[in-house]
Protein backbone atom coordinates (compact mmCIF):
# COMPACT_ATOMS: atom_id res chain seq x y z
CA UNK A 1 0.00 0.00 0.00
CA UNK A 2 1.59 3.41 -1.13
CA UNK A 3 1.83 6.08 1.48
CA UNK A 4 -0.04 9.00 0.90
CA UNK A 5 1.27 12.21 -0.57
CA UNK A 6 2.45 15.05 1.22
CA UNK A 7 0.87 18.10 -0.31
CA UNK A 8 1.84 21.76 -0.06
CA UNK A 9 0.24 24.05 -1.34
CA UNK A 10 2.53 27.46 -2.05
CA UNK A 11 2.14 30.81 -3.45
CA UNK A 12 2.15 30.76 -7.34
CA UNK A 13 4.75 34.24 -6.67
CA UNK A 14 7.22 31.65 -5.20
CA UNK A 15 7.00 29.16 -8.42
CA UNK A 16 10.69 30.02 -9.34
CA UNK A 17 11.97 29.61 -6.10
CA UNK A 18 10.87 26.02 -4.76
CA UNK A 19 12.58 23.95 -7.10
CA UNK A 20 15.81 25.26 -6.20
CA UNK A 21 15.03 25.44 -2.69
CA UNK A 22 14.21 21.98 -2.84
CA UNK A 23 16.69 21.01 -4.63
CA UNK A 24 18.58 22.21 -1.54
CA UNK A 25 16.80 20.44 1.12
CA UNK A 26 17.55 17.23 -1.38
CA UNK A 27 21.18 17.47 -1.19
CA UNK A 28 20.75 18.04 2.67
CA UNK A 29 19.56 14.57 2.73
CA UNK A 30 22.70 13.22 1.57
CA UNK A 31 24.45 15.46 3.55
CA UNK A 32 22.55 14.17 7.06
CA UNK A 33 23.06 11.21 6.52
CA UNK A 34 26.61 11.48 5.93
CA UNK A 35 26.98 13.10 8.93
CA UNK A 36 25.53 11.15 11.15
CA UNK A 37 26.92 8.19 9.68
CA UNK A 38 30.84 9.75 10.52
CA UNK A 39 28.93 11.76 14.16
CA UNK A 40 29.46 15.43 12.68
CA UNK A 41 26.91 17.12 14.98
CA UNK A 42 27.94 20.72 13.86
CA UNK A 43 27.48 20.22 9.70
CA UNK A 44 23.56 18.87 11.11
CA UNK A 45 23.77 21.54 13.89
CA UNK A 46 23.98 24.15 10.37
CA UNK A 47 21.69 22.35 8.02
CA UNK A 48 19.04 22.13 10.30
CA UNK A 49 19.60 25.86 11.75
CA UNK A 50 18.82 26.91 7.74
CA UNK A 51 16.20 24.80 7.15
CA UNK A 52 14.66 25.99 10.78
CA UNK A 53 15.15 29.57 8.96
CA UNK A 54 13.48 28.81 5.52
CA UNK A 55 11.16 26.35 5.38
CA UNK A 56 8.78 28.18 6.32
CA UNK A 57 9.25 31.29 4.04
CA UNK A 58 9.13 29.09 1.27
CA UNK A 59 5.36 27.39 2.52
CA UNK A 60 7.23 24.06 4.31
CA UNK A 61 6.35 24.59 7.82
CA UNK A 62 7.05 20.91 8.08
CA UNK A 63 10.37 21.48 7.05
CA UNK A 64 11.31 24.36 9.42
CA UNK A 65 10.03 22.32 12.12
CA UNK A 66 11.99 18.84 11.00
CA UNK A 67 15.10 21.07 11.06
CA UNK A 68 14.67 22.64 13.84
CA UNK A 69 14.52 19.42 15.68
CA UNK A 70 17.48 18.08 13.66
CA UNK A 71 19.40 21.06 15.33
CA UNK A 72 18.75 20.17 18.91
CA UNK A 73 19.51 16.11 18.33
CA UNK A 74 22.25 17.43 16.86
CA UNK A 75 23.07 19.85 19.94
CA UNK A 76 22.84 17.14 22.21
CA UNK A 77 24.79 14.03 19.81
CA UNK A 78 21.38 12.33 20.50
CA UNK A 79 22.13 9.35 17.09
CA UNK A 80 18.98 7.54 17.77
CA UNK A 81 16.87 10.50 17.53
CA UNK A 82 19.08 12.01 14.76
CA UNK A 83 18.21 8.81 12.45
CA UNK A 84 14.68 8.94 13.19
CA UNK A 85 14.45 12.45 11.97
CA UNK A 86 16.81 11.77 8.59
CA UNK A 87 14.06 8.74 8.25
CA UNK A 88 11.50 11.09 8.30
CA UNK A 89 13.04 13.71 6.51
CA UNK A 90 13.16 11.00 3.72
CA UNK A 91 9.75 9.88 3.76
CA UNK A 92 8.48 13.78 3.67
CA UNK A 93 10.72 14.50 0.32
CA UNK A 94 9.64 11.66 -1.03
CA UNK A 95 5.72 11.96 -0.56
CA UNK A 96 5.67 15.65 -1.08
CA UNK A 97 3.83 16.99 -4.19
CA UNK A 98 3.55 21.15 -4.45
CA UNK A 99 0.90 22.53 -5.61
CA UNK A 100 0.73 26.57 -6.79
CA UNK A 101 -1.92 28.79 -6.20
Amino acid sequence: MALEPIVVTVDADMADLVPLFLTQRKADQKAVAAAIAVRDFDAIRKIGHAMAGAGTSYGFEALSLLGDRLGHAARVADVAALEALRREFDDYMARLNVNYL
